[in-house]
C-alpha cells in the first residue's frame, strides 16, 4: 500500500510535485511510509479532485492542499504549504477557529455560502464557498487532524441575491399600487384569474357598509340590485373567460341601502410569460353624470348624443387611477413623478401648456414663484405628514385655479417613507360659490339689522310715548288746577310726573346698558358677600311660595365690577325666574370660579383666562330653542303686554360686555332655566368698607365756595345753578369747553367744576378739565352725562379728584356730591 501511494504522488503534478521536489520537508504528514490508511486515502483524494482542498495535520495543524485550491490561496502560495493554519489565514483564523476546534473534536461540519475574495484573471473578486470540515485520524484512531472540500457557489448566490432583489422591487410596487387604491375616490377591487374577488378597497366598505367575511367571493351579488344579477353574469362571462377587458353600468347599494349607477370597469393583470393572474376592477360613482344625462335629455333631446359622448369619455379608463376624474400622481423621495392618471396630465396641460412624464422632478415643472411652494408642500408629506392644503397654482396667461390638494406619504413594508401620494381638486368654481354666498349672507344680515334697528326704534318710541304722556298730561293737569287755584291736587299730579320720569331714567338705564354705553363705577367686588347681601330682598320680592338658595364657592375671586349694575341684573335674573315658576319652585344662586382655556374661551365668546361666574338657576317651565335665541334682543319679551319690557335681559347682556364678561343661558323645556354671567377675576384686595357718599343733606356752603357750571344745555345749567345758589354756593356758568377753560385759566376762585362731558368749543369735558390742571393742578371735577362715554372719561378710568354723575339725577344726591367733593379737595390739601 505504500508503494502505490508513492507511485501515485510520483505521477502527480503541481503542488505533489512540490512536496516531492523537497523531499517532502514542506509536507506535514511525514514520509508516505509512515501513513495510516485513512491519511493516504484522503491526501490521494484531495491531490487528484479538480474541486479546491486542504488539510490540516499535526499538533500545528501544518496546512496542505491540492492545485485547485491554490486559485483561492492566490499569492499566498506556495508559502502557505506546510505553514500552521493559523498563519496562513491570520485575518479570518478568529472566525474560523471554533469550527476547527469542531472538527478536531471528531465533529463534521458543513458551512454553506461562505464570502471570500480571491484573485481571479487579474481581478480581484468576492466569491463564496461551501466548506465540509472532516477529522482526520491516525493509526490509533484519534484526530490528528482535519480534512475540508471547498465548492464554490458565486454564481448560485449572485442568482438567489438577483431574484431577492426582484421580490423586494416587485413588493414595494405592490405597496406602492394598494397605497394608492386605498386613496382613491373609487371603489376597487382584485379578483383571482376564475372571477373569484379576494380584496376591496376602504372605499368599498366605507360605501357599502359591508365587511371582508361578507364580500369575499362571490358576496358582490349581495350589492347588486337582485334583477342586474343574471344580465352581470351574462355580460361580463365571455369576457372573463377570454381575458379581456370589460366595462358596465350596474347599480350598487349603499349602507344607507340607496342604490346609486356605477361604472364598472375591470382590467386583466398577466405575467411575464402572458398568463392571466388576477383581475383589477374599479366603480365610479356616476349618479351625478346620470342626473345631468337626465335633465339634458329633458331640455333638450338632440343633446343625447353629447350626454352618450360624454359617458363614453367617462368610460374609458384604464384602471383605478385612470378612473379618476381628479388629478393624481405619486412622487418619489427625489420628487420624481413615479405614476400618475390621465387627468393629472390633462390638468397640467391646461394650467402650464406643456405635459408632464414619469421621471420628471414636479416642482422644477413650476414657474419661479410657484416651485418653493409646490417643493415645501411636497417635502411636508415626505416627512410622514398626511394633509390638506388650498393652493393656486397655474400660468397666468392660461389659467391659475384654486386647487385643494390632499398628501399623504407611501411607505415600504418596514415603515420607511418611499415617496407620497398627490391628490388635487380644482375647487375654482367653489370658491366663487362661496364668495356670492357670503355676498348674499352679508346683505342678509344687513336686513336683519334694520330690522332689529326698527324694532328697537318702534319698542323705543312706544314705550317713550307712554311715559312722556303721563308727564305731559301731568303738568297740563298741574297748570290747569294753579289757574283755578285748586292746589291740593298739584302734589298727585307733581307725584305721577316724578314717577313716570323715573321710569324714562330706568328704561334709558336699560337701553344703556344694552348698548353697552351705561356709565359703570366699577370697583372690586367680593360677589359672594354680595349675594348674601341681597338675599334678604330678593326672598321679599319672589314671595314666600319660592325658596332662594344661596350657594358660594369657598374662595372665590373677586372681580372689578359696578356693584349696584350687578345687584340690579342679580334682582333682574330672579324675577325672571319667578316668573317662569307661577306655581313655585327654587331659585339657587351658586357663585364659582372658572378657568377658562382657549377652546373653553371660544365657546364661550371672551378671552381665555380665569373667571368668576354667578348663576341663578330655576325649576320652572324652561323654554324652547326658539325662544331662547332672542331673549337677548331689545324688547322681546314672552310675557303678556303691560307686564315686561323686554329690556331685562337686554340689560344685563350689555352690563356684562361692558364689564369684559359675558352671559350664557341654558334652558330645557320643563327642567328650568339657569343664566350664568361670566366676570373676569380681579387680581387684588376687596375693601370691606364703602367709599360711596350716601345722598344726604350736608351743610350749606358758608365760606363763600365757588363752582363753574359748564354745560350747552341751558335747562341742566340752570337746575345746576339753582341747586347751588340755594346751598349759598357762588356759582359762574359756561355754556362751552371754549369759555370754561378761559374762566379756569383766570384769577377767580373755582372749588368745583361740575361739567357735562360732551360740549361744543372744540374739546370735551375731559380734555377741558385736564388744561385747567396745568394751572389748578388741585382742581376737583365732577362730570354729569346722560350715558358713558369711555374714551372721554379714560375708559373709566379717571384722574384722583373726578367723579361722575349720571343724568338723570336727585336734587338731592347732586347737592351731596357737590358738597362730598369740596369737603374732600379741602382735606386733601391739608
Amino acid at each position: 500500500m505504500v508503494g502505490r501511494e508513492t507511485a501515485f504522488l510520483a505521477g502527480d503534478k503541481g503542488v505533489g510535485a512540490l512536496m516531492r521536489a523537497h523531499d517532502w520537508t514542506l509536507s506535514p504528514l511525514g514520509r508516505p511510509e509512515t501513513w495510516s490508511a485513512p491519511l493516504r486515502a484522503s491526501v490521494s483524494l484531495m491531490l487528484g479532485s479538480a474541486f479546491p482542498m486542504f488539510m490540516a495535520w499535526g499538533p500545528d495543524l501544518g496546512f496542505l492542499y491540492n492545485d485547485a485550491y491554490v486559485q483561492i490561496l492566490g499569492s499566498r502560495h506556495p508559502a502557505a504549504l506546510g505553514c500552521a493554519f493559523r498563519d496562513v489565514w491570520p485575518e479570518i483564523w478568529t472566525d474560523i477557529e471554533p469550527i476547527v476546534r469542531r472538527a478536531l473534536d471528531g465533529e463534521a461540519i458543513y458551512m454553506e455560502d461562505m464570502p471570500l475574495r480571491m484573485a481571479r484573471n487579474g481581478f480581484d473578486e468576492q466569491t463564496w464557498f461551501t466548506f465540509s470540515y472532516s477529522p482526520l485520524r491516525g493509526e490509533d484512531g484519534t484526530v490528528a487532524g482535519m480534512f475540508c472540500a471547498c465548492t464554490e457557489t458565486t454564481r448560485r448566490v449572485h442568482t438567489e441575491t438577483a431574484l431577492r432583489q426582484r421580490e423586494r422591487e416587485l413588493g414595494e410596487k405592490v405597496r406602492e399600487f394598494q397605497a394608492l387604491a386605498e386613496n382613491v375616490s373609487q371603489l376597487a377591487w382584485m379578483a383571482e384569474p376564475d372571477g373569484h374577488i379576494f380584496w376591496y378597497n376602504r372605499r368599498w366598505y366605507e360605501y357599502t357598509g359591508t365587511t371582508l367575511e361578507v364580500m369575499q367571493g362571490w358576496g358582490w351579488r349581495d350589492v347588486h340590485l337582485s334583477d342586474q344579477i343574471e344580465r352581470i353574469i351574462a355580460e361580463v362571462g365571455a369576457r372573463w373567460a377570454a381575458g379581456e377587458a370589460w366595462e358596465g353600468v350596474y347599480h350598487l347599494r349603499s349602507a344607507s341601502g340607496e342604490y346609486r349607477p356605477f361604472l364598472t370597469r375591470a382590467e386583466p393583470i398577466r405575467n411575464e410569460a402572458g398568463e392571466l393572474v388576477r383581475w383589477f376592477g374599479t366603480n365610479t360613482d356616476i349618479s351625478a353624470q346620470h342626473a345631468a344625462e337626465r335633465g339634458l335629455r329633458d331640455l333638450n333631446a338632440t343633446l343625447e348624443a353629447q350626454v352618450r359622448a360624454r359617458t363614453a369619455e367617462l368610460q374609458l379608463s384604464r384602471d383605478m387611477i385612470q378612473s379618476n376624474a381628479d388629478p393624481i400622481c405619486a412622487f418619489d423621495t427625489d420628487y420624481r413623478l413615479i405614476d400618475f392618471n390621465r387627468s393629472h396630465s390633462d390638468e397640467f396641460y391646461r394650467i402650464f401648456g406643456r405635459r408632464v412624464a414619469l421621471g420628471d422632478v414636479f416642482p422644477d415643472l413650476f414657474p419661479p414663484d410657484q416651485a418653493p411652494i409646490m417643493r415645501g408642500l411636497m417635502a411636508r408629506a415626505l416627512t410622514g405628514e398626511a394633509y390638506t392644503v388650498t393652493e393656486e397654482f397655474g400660468d397666468p396667461r392660461l389659467a391659475k385655479p384654486r386647487w385643494e390638494v390632499s398628501y399623504s406619504p407611501l411607505r415600504d413594508e418596514q415603515g420607511r417613507i418611499i415617496g407620497a401620494f398627490h391628490y388635487a381638486r380644482d375647487i375654482s368654481a367653489r370658491l366663487r360659490a362661496e364668495a356670492e354666498l357670503a355676498v348674499t349672507q352679508e346683505a342678509l344680515r344687513q336686513a336683519q339689522k334694520m330690522e332689529a334697528v326698527g324694532q328697537l326704534t318702534g319698542g323705543l318710541a312706544h314705550d317713550f310715548n307712554n311715559l312722556l304722556a303721563g308727564i305731559s298730561g301731568s303738568l297740563e293737569m298741574m297748570q290747569s288746577r294753579m289757574q283755578q287755584g285748586r292746589f291740593h291736587d298739584i302734589e298727585r299730579y307733581m307725584a305721577a310726573a316724578q314717577g313716570a320720569s323715573k321710569r324714562a331714567a330706568a328704561l334709558t338705564h336699560r337701553l344703556l346698558a344694552f348698548s353697552r354705553r351705561q356709565t359703570l363705577d366699577p370697583r372690586p367686588t367680593d360677589v359672594n358677600r354680595l349675594t348674601l347681601g341681597m338675599q334678604e330682598l330678593i326672598q321679599r320680592t319672589v314671595g314666600p311660595g319660592i325658596a332662594v338658595e344661596v350657594v358660594g364657592a369657598s374662595g372665590v375671586w373677586p372681580t372689578l365690577v359696578d356693584p349696584s349694575q350687578l345687584e340690579n341684573a342679580l334682582l333682574n335674573l330672579c324675577i325672571n325666574a319667578r316668573d317662569a315658576m307661577p306655581d313655585g319652585g327654587t331659585i339657587t344662586i351658586e357663585t364659582s370660579n372658572k378657568w377658562l382655556d382657549e377652546r373653553a374661551a371660544r365657546q364661550q365668546d371672551v378671552p381665555e383666562g380665569q373667571y368668576l361666574t354667578l348663576s341663578v338657576t330655576d325649576t320652572g317651565t324652561g323654554m324652547p330653542p326658539e325662544v331662547m335665541a332672542r331673549v337677548f334682543e331689545p324688547f322681546f319679551t314672552t310675557k303678556p303686554i303691560g307686564e315686561g319690557t323686554g329690556l331685562g335681559l337686554s340689560m344685563i347682556y350689555g352690563f356684562a360686555q361692558q364689564s369684559g364678561g359675558q352671559v350664557r343661558i341654558y334652558s330645557e323645556v320643563g327642567a328650568g332655566t339657569t343664566v350664568s354671567i361670566y366676570l373676569p377675576r380681579h387680581y387684588g384686595e376687596v375693601p370691606y368698607g364703602s367709599d360711596m357718599v350716601p345722598a344726604v343733606v350736608l351743610p350749606r356752603s358758608e365760606q363763600g365756595e365757588t363752582v363753574l357750571v359748564v354745560d350747552d344745555e341751558p335747562t341742566v345749567r340752570m337746575l345746576v345753578t339753582d341747586i347751588l345758589e340755594d346751598l349759598g354756593y357762588t356759582a359762574i356758568e359756561a355754556g362751552d369747553s371754549a369759555a370754561g377753560l378761559r374762566i379756569l385759566q383766570s384769577n377767580v376762585r373755582i372749588d368745583l367744576l361740575v361739567s357735562d362731558v360732551g360740549l361744543p368749543g372744540g374739546m370735551n369735558a375731559r380734555q377741558m378739565a385736564d388744561a385747567a390742571r396745568v394751572s389748578r393742578p388741585d382742581l376737583r371735577v365732577l362730570f354729569i352725562t346722560g350715558y358713558a362715554e369711555n374714551a372721554v372719561l379714560g375708559n373709566s378710568h379717571l384722574a384722583p379728584g373726578m367723579g361722575v354723575l349720571t343724568k338723570p339725577f336727585a336734587i338731592e344726591t347732586m347737592a351731596a356730591r357737590i358738597r362730598w367733593m369740596i369737603e374732600a379737595g379741602r382735606e386733601a390739601r391739608r
